[in-house]
């Protein structure tokens, strides 16, 4: 049976008060299957929905720690950005992160999910507009949390894609990635397409769902703007996302 997904309006979003004119903090980091070094970002933004107004903040000291002790000292490479020196993502581990920006500490957990394998990119230009699907089987017994991110011509789109399986657990699938945030959303013949499929865990999954319908970017309907509900603590915006990953290519016929 093959399931196909357009809008990915599975669940009620959580719309927390939106408080966009103080300054605040802003984390992003990720752990993942693949090989490191990995990434944590840290900025500091009068409005999280201009994130080019936000600037990279220098000084933090930022350590990511494993469930069997093991601890790493990131290192600053600037505009905000902290690399990790010897730590490894396992699937199945719990990683914490703890950053510390002048004497406050942000800290936040994620575990990372078991890889789901994703099978094949396909195209199709539909009424709607051009869209890719990403061809997958959703494992049974188990609850899912996927992101997609997309990349057209080695430049990453800024579209939010990110969906449960509760209406597709066990089944092929077809998930429908609309480009939105592109000048036209209209693919050419030969552009090159990458889909990453990320699978993350609930607390991940709750933001960057919250995240797309806030933009109204991917398959998502636009929401009251509100800050997206984050795993990290002391009153950061971000997230801190251990995560498995599969990708796939195509090149539009």
């Amino acid at each position: 049976m093959l399931t196909v997904l357009g809008l990915s309006a599975c669940e009620k979003v959580i719309t927390p008060e939106l408080n966009s004119g103080e300054p605040r903090i802003v984390i992003e980091g990720n752990v993942t299957n693949e090989t490191g070094p990995y990434t944590v970002r840290i900025s500091r933004t009068a409005d999280y929905y201009q994130p080019d107004e936000s600037q990279g903040v220098a000084g933090a000291l930022v350590t990511i720690r494993d469930e069997q002790g093991g601890l790493d000292t990131l290192t600053y490479v600037g505009e905000g950005n902290y690399r990790t020196r010897r730590i490894q993502g396992v699937v199945g581990h719990t990683y914490q992160l703890a950053v510390t920006v002048d004497g406050t500490t942000y800290q936040a957990r994620s575990t990372m999910p078991p890889v789901v394998k994703l099978d094949s990119l396909s195209f199709e230009v539909e009424t709607l507009g051009d869209i890719i699907y990403a061809n997958y089987t959703d494992p049974v017994n188990a609850t899912n949390y996927y992101r997609w991110v997309m990349y057209v011509n080695d430049r990453k789109q800024s579209d939010v894609f990110a969906n449960d399986d509760r209406l597709n657990n066990g089944l092929k699938t077809r998930q429908a990635l609309f480009l939105t945030s592109n000048t036209s959303t209209d693919l050419e013949t030969g552009d090159r397409v990458r889909v990453e499929m990320q699978c993350i865990d609930p607390n991940v999954y709750t933001y960057f769902f919250a995240l797309s319908q806030v933009l109204g970017s991917g398959n998502n309907q636009a929401a009251t703007p509100a800050n997206p509900p984050t795993n990290l603590s002391g009153n950061a915006l971000g997230y801190f996302s251990a995560y498995s990953v599969t990708s796939n290519r195509l090149t539009v016929p």
